[in-house]
């Protein structure tokens, strides 16, 4: 064995240690919480050893046991078919450039990188004049997003003001790095079950080469007062069949409750037909081509009232979770399918913590002084 091939085992070594030390730190994090909230919630359906064991090897949170995947009325065969939070960070880890990761949470660069998707105004505070800002606010109606935000956290709706209010504003989104968006207004069909959110579709790939295959598709709504659809935020998720684009099964939420029907409008989910659904499709396969480097992606798209695709926000990190609590089946046996014919290697398999890397192994806890 050769000095580098002793230092790439080593190095590699070095990052399985720093793969268990993270991953044991996660559990332990996992386990209390759930210990807490078995005693605040006296849940009579599974049991604290049953989470335990389900941790152990799946490393399935509380809510993922007792609500989203309802392990506690799975077998050991089923719960094999799920991938958890914690086994997709450990496979998007070992797949995912870091400057891929960056590129994708940074909102700003993909307006820019996707600007063909892209048809609604906006503007970043930090790089112009409150003169600017102003006439831009008081044109069109506005929704504010953090530049580096997730899961729906710190939206909200742009409310035109006099002079103190709109500088008080202007400061406020230059200090949290904001970004102001074009209010932009989606499909009636898929408006009506929630005017107030922009209703959009979760659309998961795999790609790689110029091939891309679609994994799982979800059709996300907001509810109440809500301006925003996402699933961690309470919203309705419901899946879509990927080749007609009909919603196969009622809408669900990540607390466990079904829906037949939208509680605000009273919308049926079951058998909804995506409006334009094959340009949907095309348009995210179209979408992988641009950063080619880029393996699994979530795009969250939205379909306007003219027919066209609208790219909302992507995720290089995609969560799975609302995918198999919509489906009601976990996405294991497909995600290894479509790696292994679209990639040449089974994903799944990346959960071991001595699997290999497929980027750099900066990429997946930071540099050795890191």
């Amino acid at each position: 064995m050769t000095i580098r091939e002793r230092l790439k085992k080593c190095r590699r070594l070095y990052y399985s240690y720093r793969e268990i030390k993270e991953l044991r730190n996660r559990r332990r994090w996992e386990w209390q919480c759930a210990v807490e909230k078995f005693k605040e919630e006296k849940p009579e359906k599974g049991s604290l050893e049953d989470y335990r064991k389900a941790l152990l090897r799946h490393g399935v949170s509380y809510d993922e046991y007792m609500y989203c995947y309802e392990f506690w009325n799975k077998d050991e065969k089923k719960r094999n078919e799920y991938i958890s939070l914690i086994e997709s960070t450990a496979i998007y880890r070992k797949t995912v450039q870091v400057s891929v990761a960056q590129n994708s949470r940074n909102k700003k660069r993909g307006l820019q990188t996707f600007d063909k998707f892209v048809s609604r105004k906006w503007l970043y505070p930090k790089e112009v004049t409150y003169e600017m800002f102003k006439d831009f606010v008081n044109t069109i109606d506005c929704i504010a997003k953090p530049q580096q935000g997730s899961l729906g956290v710190g939206i909200f709706m742009v409310e035109k003001g006099d002079e103190e209010k709109m500088k008080e504003l202007y400061a406020f989104c230059c200090e949290n790095d904001i970004i102001i968006e074009e209010l932009l207004k989606g499909n009636e069909e898929i408006q009506g079950f929630h005017p107030q959110s922009l209703n959009t579709m979760r659309v998961f790939t795999v790609s790689k080469g110029g091939r891309c295959e679609l994994v799982a598709s979800e059709l996300r709504i907001g509810m109440g007062n809500s301006v925003v659809d996402n699933v961690s935020a309470g919203g309705i998720f419901a899946p879509i069949d990927l080749a007609s684009g009909t919603i196969i099964r009622d809408g669900c939420d990540t607390a466990g409750n079904q829906y037949k029907v939208h509680p605000d409008t009273g919308k049926a989910f079951k058998g909804f037909v995506i409006p334009h659904w094959d340009k949907v499709v095309a348009a995210c396969k179209t979408m992988t081509t641009i950063v080619p480097e880029m393996v699994f992606a979530g795009w969250d798209v939205c379909v306007l009232q003219n027919g066209e695709v609208e790219l909302i926000e992507l995720n290089s990190y995609p969560s799975m979770t609302g995918l198999q609590t919509a489906y009601r089946c976990g996405l294991k046996p497909r995600l290894s399918s479509i790696g292994k014919e679209i990639l040449g290697y089974d994903p799944v398999k990346l959960i071991s913590v001595w699997s290999k890397s497929y980027v750099e192994y900066e990429g997946i806890y930071g540099k050795l002084d890191g």
